[in-house]
């Protein structure tokens, strides 16, 4: 028992004359270290208030009225911009693309907010909803290798009904009759029976 004792006022005395003779660099240290935890704190608190306030944005954006383009395109823009790191910037290009493209023709910004979405999002089903609409485009401007790539970058498993049916629309337009029909049996094959999507599917395939 002694002799543990002995030991341990041994190894505290030794501490004690390290720290003495290197009192600069242990004080140096623990203010690093202060300081770490002060920046995590910062930091911390930073991307939360960034986070909410990417959300009131989005909020806005869900809220406004779909005639009035050129506000989805600013809330769109502020998102990608300025919160970039969170969800909602890439929701917001995917919702702002819907909107536009139902009334205007696809250009240039239509597809580089893809594109970035794609590239950026930390959510998988937007990636992949980003590529389905980019293999479309690449389809409608008969860029079939081009649409091919982007198809088989879909990988979320609640989109591979999307993906079967965009390789079912090129291998059609390739004249792969056969192919097509393979494509989007399995794409019916994906979608409930029921949805609104399979039964579109169907019809292709009654149709070839």
């Amino acid at each position: 028992m002694a002799e543990d004792i002995n030991n341990n006022s041994e190894k505290f005395d030794k501490i004690k004359e390290f720290i003495q003779k290197n009192k600069k660099i242990v004080v140096g240290a623990i203010i690093g270290l202060f300081a770490l935890l002060l920046l995590s704190d910062v930091y911390h608190d930073r991307k939360i208030r960034k986070s909410e306030q990417a959300s009131e944005l989005f909020q806005q954006l869900l809220i406004s009225k779909s005639s009035d383009v050129e506000k989805l395109k600013s809330i769109a823009d502020e998102l990608m911009n300025d919160y970039p790191s969170t969800p909602y910037a890439s929701r917001a290009q995917i919702i702002y693309v819907k909107t536009y493209i139902k009334n205007n023709q696809v250009n240039d910004d239509v597809k580089n907010r893809l594109l970035w979405a794609s590239d950026n999002s930390v959510e998988p089903s937007i990636q992949s909803l980003s590529n389905y609409y980019l293999g479309l485009i690449a389809l409608s401007n008969s860029s079939l290798e081009e649409s091919i790539r982007y198809a088989n970058k879909i990988k979320s498993k609640g989109f591979q009904g999307f993906k079967f049916d965009l390789l079912g629309d090129i291998a059609h337009s390739e004249g792969k009759t056969e192919e097509a029909k393979n494509y989007y049996q399995k794409a019916i094959t994906s979608f409930s029976a029921q949805s609104d999507f399979a039964r579109i599917i169907e019809y292709k395939l009654q149709n070839l």
